[in-house]
């Protein structure tokens, strides 16, 4: 398809509107939830020409809006604004996936401590809650290499996620992808509600109940992303929009 820069079209132009808008918006919400660390982690949005939009590397989440987003290519260019420095490891994971994933059109990492504390135990996440077993079937691990900025890990992690859509990135911190930013969001969500769950009964130090291996699985399959009108586009995001226009309305504030 042509892409949004070429074409000037009033249809692709709104498209790239709508994505900037709901971005954003996960940008604060990620900031309102308290998962934000300082000007580190990113979150992205794809383009229907490949390019993607992504914070600007120096921007603390609750300072992003629909316009001061950056829209790069994937060879690395800064398509709009020029002047916006880029994060080298967050370009470099969200290329490697979008390059590896043609379903992907929206990936969030973060680096929040329940992630990371859940991220550097040896059994990872555990099914030890109804939001915990709904997940786990999609969850994949990555090995630490590093600062994520090397060309090289992005063969890696494209092997470690496969087909799913959630990676522990170990050491490091939790990723989400979806085929919409309402996907991607609500998947990052209800692994990070996972993590907090975890450390919190592992915390108290007591014995843990386990679920039934059969009754847990049951529930990994609860939910069709394949449904247009899927719970995550129809009811959990239109609701997380909601929240972001009244706590921060100026996060679909245009320019940059």
């Amino acid at each position: 398809m042509t892409s949004l820069q070429q074409s000037g079209t009033n249809a692709m132009d709104q498209i790239e509107r709508g994505l900037r808008r709901e971005l954003a918006a996960a940008y604060r919400l990620v900031a309102l939830l308290g998962w934000d660390d300082h000007v580190a982690t990113h979150l992205s949005a794809r383009l229907q020409d490949g390019s993607f939009l992504i914070v600007p590397f120096g921007l603390m989440f609750a300072e992003v809006t629909a316009g001061n987003l950056l829209r790069v290519a994937m060879d690395g260019t800064v398509i709009s604004p020029v002047e916006g420095p880029l994060n080298a490891a967050g370009f470099n994971i969200h290329a490697g996936l979008y390059e590896a994933r043609a379903d992907a059109a929206s990936i969030m990492h973060l680096h929040t401590h329940d992630g990371v504390a859940v991220s550097a135990l040896k059994d990872g996440l555990l099914p030890l809650s109804q939001t915990s077993m709904l997940v786990l079937p999609d969850v994949a691990y990555h090995s630490f290499e590093g600062i994520a900025d090397r060309v090289q890990e992005r063969e890696s992690l494209a092997r470690d996620i496969g087909d799913k859509n959630l990676l522990i990135l170990r050491n490091h911190g939790t990723l989400a992808m979806g085929a919409t930013i309402a996907d991607a969001f609500y998947r990052l969500y209800t692994l990070e509600w996972s993590c907090i769950t975890q450390m919190r009964a592992l915390a108290g130090g007591r014995e843990l109940q386990m679920p039934d291996p059969a009754a847990a699985a049951s529930v990994g399959n609860a939910l069709d992303w394949t449904h247009p009108d899927r719970f995550s586009v129809r009811a959990f995001w239109p609701a997380m929009l909601r929240k972001a226009e009244r706590a921060c309305p100026d996060f679909d504030d245009l320019s940059n």
